[in-house]
C-alpha cells in the first residue's frame, strides 16, 4: 500500500495540473462521442459503445501520455510544463492510440468470457501505455513486456485492486448522480468532468507501480 500513499502525496501537489490534462480530453471526448452516437444508425446501445470508444481512442491517449511525461519529469526533479507534456505526447500519439485500442479490445474480450479473465487481462496489461511512452516500445512489444513485468509481482495485486474498486465506485456514483433523460450532452460532459480527477489519480498510481517494478527484468 506504500505506492498508494506515495501517489496520494504526489497527487496532493500536482493533482490539479493532472486533472486539467484529463479535463482537456474529457470534455471534447464526451462531446465527440455524443454527436457520433447521434450520427450512427442502428441499435442505440451498440452505437453508443462504438461512438464512445472511437472518441476515446482519438483523444484520451494524448492526455494519458502527457500525464505520464508530466509525472516522470517531476519524479526526476524536472519541471516539464503541461504544454510541453502534450507536445511530447503528440509525438507518439499513434503508438499510444494503437496500444489503447488493442488493450481495450483484448480486455473486453476477456470480460465477454467471464469477469475474472477480464480483470486478469486488465491487470496484466496495465503497464502498456507506460512502456510505450517511457521505454519507446511498439504496442505489441509493450503488451508482451507488460505481461512479463507483472509476472509473480504479488505486491501489485492489493494496490491494483484498491485502485480498480475506487475507479468502479466513482463511475457508478457519477452515473447514478447524473441519471436523467434530459439534456444528455450536458450530463455526459459533467460526468467526464467529475471523472477527470479519478483518471488522473489512476495514472499517478500506475506510474508508481510501474516505477517500482520496471527495474526488474521484463
Amino acid at each position: 500500500m506504500q505506492s498508494i500513499v506515495q501517489s496520494l502525496h504526489f497527487f496532493a501537489r500536482y493533482g490539479l495540473s493532472l486533472t486539467v490534462l484529463f479535463l482537456l480530453s474529457a470534455i471534447p471526448s464526451e462531446i465527440a462521442g455524443f454527436y457520433l452516437q447521434q450520427s450512427f444508425a442502428g441499435n442505440s446501445e451498440i452505437s453508443g459503445v462504438f461512438a464512445d470508444l472511437f472518441a476515446s481512442v482519438l483523444i484520451e491517449p494524448l492526455a494519458t501520455g502527457a500525464a505520464i511525461f508530466f509525472i516522470e519529469s517531476r519524479d526526476q526533479g524536472e519541471k516539464l510544463s503541461l504544454y510541453d507534456s502534450l507536445i511530447k505526447s503528440a509525438g507518439i500519439y499513434f503508438q499510444l492510440a494503437t496500444s489503447y485500442l488493442v488493450v481495450f479490445v483484448v480486455v473486453m474480450l476477456g470480460f465477454s468470457l467471464y469477469l475474472m479473465p477480464g480483470f486478469y487481462l486488465l491487470y496484466k496489461l496495465m503497464f502498456v501505455e507506460f512502456r510505450v511512452a517511457l521505454k519507446d516500445e511498439s504496442p505489441m512489444e509493450a503488451i508482451q513486456a507488460s505481461f512479463n513485468q507483472t509476472k509473480e509481482q504479488w505486491s501489485l495485486l492489493l494496490p491494483f485492486t484498491v485502485l480498480l474498486l475506487t475507479l468502479l465506485s466513482s463511475q457508478s456514483l457519477i452515473s447514478y448522480l447524473l441519471m436523467s433523460q434530459e439534456n444528455v450532452l450536458r450530463l455526459q460532459v459533467i460526468g467526464g468532468v467529475l471523472e477527470a480527477p479519478f483518471m488522473a489519480f489512476a495514472v499517478v498510481v500506475g506510474f508508481r507501480l510501474f516505477s517500482l517494478t520496471s527495474q526488474q527484468p521484463s
